[in-house]
């Protein structure tokens, strides 16, 4: 959180006219430039705003200056995130928009009037120990100077879902996956509930199998690594005399990334529609055609996508997603404090492992092809949102922050959209913030544009996009990542 150790020197400088504010946004300009020339991708993270912060007044100043140059660099790095509530001063929030509207992708906004009660809750600290929350990598949280809460562990919801499916078998590569879980054929099930409760089984076999990697993964790298430079940068490690994983540091969190959060729930919501409702398929029926990639079965494939889909404000859909963001986040967390973990929390990103895992993964019921891209983060399948902004935002609010350590919300605007409707579209943001919206990251590009920088990638060495919590040059990533990037809706 630079605008609580530097605002408070900006300021007396100011003041006593040891430099003026010109000269401090250059030097912050310059901070700016060296971060985007060593370019890390995910760690070049510099956090201002929010609750906790003493002097206001002063971590304000920064900030300000800090947008301006945000806006003006339009750099990859750093990644520039916001943190903001009820009483954050409305210039600065219009100076956030304008700089996302200039298609800087950044700041990346986070609502603390939602993210602090809900790391209060999660990470079961005080109130005050909450609010020194900061995200880093793709969005995880840790708290400053307090936590580590690394993500050694992740989850292919699909993938977990197939072998309820198939009686343990990853239809992927034929192995069986289920380990000591009794696995029934798809005959055995006269309910949706029944085959769900079955799928929940799969899961909690999974998340006992993370925390137990998690915690063997500390406790492996406490035995080769010492991390003491990381141990001088925490509060408690040099008053302990203890490393950072040897009992110096104060809070031994972490985080489990989980990837098809949607295609899983999309592909339940199929089931439970086509099968127990309608009863017009059989659940072999189903996946007889996901397990032939739904060839020959196109008349299915097309029924299966014109249902509802999460990401459209479609409450019965929604409710389902939401049912089993709830079930694994709360299961995780529990597993964590059932294994002494101070915490450990789902983090729903992306940061393309949805892109790469989804070519490991066979064709699902949500009508997702075998070896496409899964969904980013707990937004929509790209291609699914129909409805608009308005419907997508109200979707993703649905999804309770107190369960998670960490979430990406990504969207996309042409700048005709975010210029001539801004105060439809600051109107939009702030709306969704207030119905527990905890995070949103924007992308501004025009129609067209990005096609193109696929046809002609030397046009565009500058073209910067969002990519999940880090933002990347778009003609940089793999062709298979810019098609995922490409299938995200574009509202104009």
């Amino acid at each position: 959180r630079l605008d609580i150790v530097l605002g408070p020197f900006l300021k007396r400088d100011i003041e006593t006219k040891e430099i003026s504010e010109e000269e401090a946004y250059d030097l912050i300009r310059s901070l700016w430039k060296m971060i985007e020339n060593r370019r890390t991708t995910v760690n070049g993270r510099i956090i201002v705003g929010g609750k906790g912060r003493k002097d206001q007044e002063a971590c304000d100043l920064f900030t300000k200056l800090c947008l301006r140059v945000c806006k003006d660099t339009r750099y990859v790095e750093p990644q520039f995130t916001l943190r903001f509530d009820q009483d954050t001063d409305p210039e600065i929030l219009d100076m956030a928009y304008e700089c996302i509207a200039s298609g800087a992708t950044y700041p990346t906004l986070y609502n603390d009037d939602v993210n602090v009660p809900a790391v209060e809750y999660a990470m079961r600290v005080s109130r005050k120990i909450a609010e020194q929350y900061v995200p880093f990598g793709c969005g995880e949280f840790v708290i400053q100077g307090k936590s580590i809460g690394t993500p050694n562990t992740m989850l292919n919801l699909v993938k977990i879902l197939q072998l309820a499916l198939n009686q343990g078998v990853d239809p992927m590569d034929g192995i069986y996956k289920a380990g000591p879980v009794e696995v029934k054929p798809l005959s055995a099930f006269q309910t949706f509930d029944q085959f769900y409760d079955q799928y929940k089984r799969l899961l909690d076999y999974y998340f006992e199998l993370s925390v137990q990697a998690q915690k063997h993964s500390y406790t492996i790298m406490n035995q080769e690594v010492s991390f003491l430079f990381n141990s001088i940068l925490m509060d408690n490690c040099l008053g302990r005399k203890k490393a950072l994983l040897d009992g110096g540091v104060e809070i031994v969190g972490g985080t489990n990334e989980t990837y098809g959060n949607i295609n899983a729930s999309d592909a339940l919501y199929t089931i439970k529609t086509l099968v127990f409702d309608q009863k017009k398929y059989t659940l072999d029926q189903l996946n007889e055609a996901a397990l032939a990639n739904f060839a020959g079965y196109e008349k299915l494939h097309k029924e299966i996508m014109a249902l509802p889909k999460y990401g459209n404000d479609e409450m019965d859909c929604d409710e389902l997603a939401n049912d089993l963001f709830e079930y694994i986040a709360k299961g995780i967390r529990q597993k964590g404090i059932d294994h002494g973990m101070d915490y450990y929390l789902i983090v729903i990103s992306n940061n393309q492992t949805n892109t790469d895992w989804g070519h490991e993964t066979h064709a699902s019921l949500d009508g997702r092809k075998k070896g496409v891209y899964m969904n980013p983060a707990n937004n929509p399948q790209g291609g699914n949102s129909k409805n608009g902004p308005t419907a997508v935002l109200n979707s993703l609010a649905r999804f309770d922050a107190k369960y998670h350590g960490g979430s990406v919300q990504n969207i996309k605007f042409t700048p005709r959209m975010m210029h001539e409707d801004q105060e439809k579209v600051k109107a939009l943001f702030k709306t969704y913030f207030k119905k527990g919206g905890c995070q949103l990251m924007v992308t501004v590009v025009d129609r067209g544009v990005l096609e193109d920088a696929q046809i002609h990638p030397e046009l565009y060495p500058d073209l910067i996009v969002r990519v999940a919590g880090y933002s990347a040059v778009f003609v940089n990533l793999g062709k298979d990542v810019q098609e995922e990037l490409l299938s995200r809706t574009l509202y104009d």
